[in-house]
């Protein structure tokens, strides 16, 4: 009974998803078809408009509806320019989007979903120079002719209004769902690393993340935003339009791994940098799925290479020079504008790794922490409540057959690190435990 239920609900959603998209199937092809569009044309607003939230649909039924469009827009795309036309509407979204707006930016919302899902298949099935090439800037009366650079003025503009969006504006119950989707497109947009040979960098390989790594201005405001979506752990709303929120049923009886793996903006979320999933994990649905995004997204963004050519990265900069909120003594590196030093509450952060550390995202951040930035690991080492951390990195120790050597071998780093200090080798031996597994 359980069985023929479940295929009913998962039957009920794809003709949802179906019907949805069928709706805008002459519109989408004339999207990817030969036709030259203006930016100014109406069809774009209609374009846009859906009839409801495109993240309540089910991810591979949108995906299995828009791929044929994708290959489509690849062929015409250099006679029409209508991708890059798609980001300036894109653009034009995010920064008409009011922050105190009381209804769900439905528009935009879905402007943002469906770049996501074409630049998905981009980033899969396309080198990084032919991702510039479908990344050039639309013509212009001033400019008939588009041009095809690596730092295309539309991308720049893309990247400037995400950033803009996520460091400006704080997530409501109006807008959680949009920037929800926003920084599932920014994970998209670096997924380029799972595509291309290790150790290559620059931008014909990665052109979106080498436009973010130059907004050094933006990187630290981004980062800041990011650091406190995962220390506020901020639930979904209710009734969010969602797809793995809103269809409990079957969706949500087959367990966390499952509904994390639909959630997800591509099929193989960075399983190289953060190892196999956590055996002994609860198996706990998490709702802070903002979190769960934005801390993955610091680990790709502060863990990327720029290359020799340009190697400053303005995330890893930011992440190893911010500075407790409590702390009003700012020494800025040399030639480091002390405008770059982001605050975060380091107690709330030092709270919120030690409840999450059963995550290997939380451990790799944890280790980034302590190993680049002086500050919070002299934080650290002066907290008197040392088992909040010791207590569960000791724990994933002690059932290390569940783990994979990556795994141990960063744990043991962190313990490492610790042990370093004189003062806290002192302090762990006065822990006592209650008693041991």
């Amino acid at each position: 009974v359980f069985l023929f239920r479940g295929l009913e609900e998962v039957g009920a959603v794809m003709s949802s998803a179906s019907a949805v998209l069928t709706k805008q199937r002459d519109l989408l092809a004339k999207f990817v078809g030969t036709e030259p569009l203006s930016l100014q044309d109406r069809f774009w607003h209609e374009l846009l408009t859906f009839s409801q939230p495109l993240p309540k649909l089910r991810p591979a039924d949108v995906e299995e509806f828009i791929h044929p469009l994708c290959a489509q827009i690849v062929v015409n795309n250099d006679a029409t320019h209508n991708f890059g036309k798609l980001l300036v509407h894109l653009v034009e979204s995010l920064k008409s989007t009011p922050p105190a707006i009381t209804d769900l930016p439905i528009k935009a919302v879905n402007t943002v979903y469906i770049t996501r899902v074409f630049l998905k298949y981009f980033t899969e099935h396309s080198t990084g120079s032919q991702i510039i090439g479908l990344l050039c800037d639309p013509p212009t009366d001033e400019s008939p002719k588009p041009k095809t650079t690596a730092r295309s003025a539309v991308l720049k503009a893309t990247i400037q209004a995400l950033f803009e969006f996520i460091g400006t504006n704080k997530p409501s119950k109006s807008t959680y769902l949009l920037h929800l989707e926003v920084l599932n497109l920014l994970l998209v947009m670096t997924s380029t690393q799972l595509t291309s040979a290790p150790g290559t960098s620059g931008h014909e390989t990665h052109p979106f993340l080498a436009a973010m790594m130059a907004e050094t201005e933006l990187a630290p405001m981004v980062l800041q935003a990011l650091l406190t979506h995962y220390i506020e752990r901020t639930p979904a709303p209710p009734n969010i339009p969602l797809y793995a929120a809103d269809t409990p049923g079957m969706v949500s009886k087959v367990g966390s791994t499952a509904v994390s793996v639909l959630m997800m903006p591509f099929t193989l979320p960075y399983r190289g940098l953060f190892g196999a999933a956590n055996a002994e994990a609860p198996a706990v649905e998490s709702t802070a799925v903002l979190m769960d995004i934005s801390v993955l997204l610091v680990l790709v963004l502060v863990h990327h290479d720029p290359g020799t050519q340009d190697p400053n990265n303005p995330f890893r900069t930011a992440l190893n020079t911010c500075r407790d909120t409590d702390y009003d003594v700012v020494s800025p590196a040399k030639g480091q504008d002390t405008k770059e030093i982001i605050r975060v509450p380091f107690s709330a952060l030092y709270d919120t790794l030690g409840a999450c550390l059963v995550d290997d995202r939380s451990t790799l951040l944890l280790y980034s922490l302590i190993h680049g930035n002086s500050g919070f690991l002299d934080y650290v080492l002066v907290r008197t409540d040392l088992d909040t951390l010791l207590l569960p990195l000791l724990q994933m120790l002690y059932n290390a057959s569940n783990r994979t050597a990556n795994q141990i071998y960063m744990l043991l780093i962190i313990l490492l690190i610790l042990s370093q200090d004189s003062s806290f080798n002192a302090n762990i031996h006065k822990l006592i435990l209650p008693g041991v597994p």
